[in-house]
């Protein structure tokens, strides 16, 4: 597993136009006042969508999350706003006997580019092993 996951949150108007602007595939979504899974309510509208469904390697991650960053770049979509924000969340897995190990490196133009586009960066590893349960 190796995956990109936009979460965005702001307002609704905010976040269908980011939704158009990048044609999104979203994975999860919720509006301001719906109850949430713990049985609150969310403050705020939201959703998640894939950037990156699954790349094949750490390395085929980056160059297709640095797509999408040139993408946001080119349509001018800034993340921060007093409606609007979001994260890029990355995942890959790690302790199988193809990918035992892994990590993304993004070089210091690649980290601009978050810079520019208001747009937090979340890494994480999920085990995995070559095991079926």
């Amino acid at each position: 597993m190796n995956t990109a996951t936009l979460r965005a949150l702001g307002s609704d108007s905010s976040l269908d136009y980011l939704c158009n602007a990048l044609d999104l595939s979203i994975i999860r979504e919720w509006k301001k006042g719906e109850t949430n899974r713990r049985g609150g309510v969310y403050e705020i509208s939201g959703f998640n969508a894939d950037v990156v469904a699954d790349a094949e390697n750490p390395s085929s991650l980056v160059e297709e999350i640095r797509g999408f960053l040139n993408r946001c770049l080119s349509k001018r979509i800034l993340f921060y706003s007093s409606d609007l924000s979001a994260q890029l969340d990355i995942g890959i897995s790690v302790g199988s006997s193809q990918q035992f190990t892994a990590s993304v490196v993004f070089s210091p133009e690649d980290l601009e580019s978050f810079t520019k586009l208001g747009l937090e960066l979340s890494v994480s590893a999920y085990p995995t092993s070559d095991d079926a349960e």
